[in-house]
């Protein structure tokens, strides 16, 4: 007996396979889309009270985010949908500094349905059982969305890592930039700020450990949020099993759960998917317009 949320191959139409696929654009192309409202510039409020306490908690923090050159896992991806969530099943897989790549797996015969592929110049999403994909310049979704959405940001609420936009690492010179403020007994918030966005980090005083991270525009409007649990050792580090993240408008979010297994750390070198050459290639329209009727 298969879950409701999991689709049983003996009852597989062109129709569900469709849907299937359909449903692999959503989990990041959602999450990208919720920031293209436009900006009314604000600021962080806060002063230098707590400057020693945010730049010990920022090392504490950094000397705990997950060390790998590369990452695999299984993945168990559940995405809100308009008639009730729906969960795929495949691998999460990172090369360090280089690319994000998310299988979705056709069940029991574990044959590819869908590709998402994030390099830092560009978004790759290719739909196996219908033959097609879309391929959209990094910089060309930045242009229309008006966000800063860049490779960095997005490895980092991949790996557990505190970020600031446009930079691959971060530096002591970068400690200042920060603000920080007590939330709870246990925890700190860590505040940044740009020409876009507000955004802030929570960590655990006690553990130095990175447990949620977040983006929302000046507006205020929207907001993601990725939220970590079920830390596990992985090699030399730890990492999170589970991953939440919650995105749109604050009154009412989506919420995208990303659960891992088996997890390994540097036993793979990836390498960017070439198109096969009957693959139709279709526009970054046609995909929202898909996502309007999931």
């Amino acid at each position: 007996m298969y879950p409701k949320s999991m689709i049983d191959l003996r009852k597989y139409t062109k129709i569900d396979l469709r849907r299937y696929t359909k449903v692999a654009f959503a989990a990041l192309l959602s999450a990208l889309l919720l920031v293209s409202c436009k900006s009314v510039k604000t600021a962080v409020q806060g002063g230098n009270a707590m400057r020693a306490d945010s730049e010990e908690l920022l090392e504490a923090v950094i000397r705990n985010t997950p060390a790998f050159d590369s990452f695999s896992s299984q993945l168990r991806l559940t995405i809100p949908l308009k008639k009730g969530e729906y969960t795929l099943n495949g691998t999460l897989k990172m090369q360090r500094d280089q690319l994000i790549r998310i299988s979705l797996l056709l069940p029991i015969i574990r044959t590819e349905a869908a590709r998402i592929e994030i390099s830092p110049e560009n978004i790759l999403v290719i739909d196996r059982m219908n033959k097609r994909y879309v391929s959209v310049p990094l910089s060309g979704l930045r242009e229309l969305l008006h966000t800063e959405v860049d490779f960095p940001m997005l490895q980092s609420f991949f790996s557990n890592a505190i970020f600031q936009p446009g930079k691959y690492h971060l530096t002591r010179k970068d400690y200042s930039s920060f603000q920080v403020r007590s939330h709870g007994d246990n925890n700190m918030q860590l505040l940044g700020n740009s020409h876009e966005f507000v955004y802030s980090f929570l960590a655990s005083i006690e553990t130095g450990r990175l447990l949620s991270s977040s983006i929302e525009p000046h507006s205020s409007s929207f907001r993601l949020q990725w939220e970590y649990t079920g830390f596990v050792p992985v090699g030399q580090t730890m990492f999170p099993s589970e991953m939440t993240v919650i995105a749109g408008n604050k009154n009412d979010p989506g919420r995208t759960i990303l659960e891992l297994s088996r997890l390994s750390v540097d036993e793979q070198t990836l390498t960017p998917t070439s198109i096969p050459p009957r693959y139709e290639q279709i526009r970054l329209s046609d995909v929202l317009k898909m996502l309007e009727d999931l």
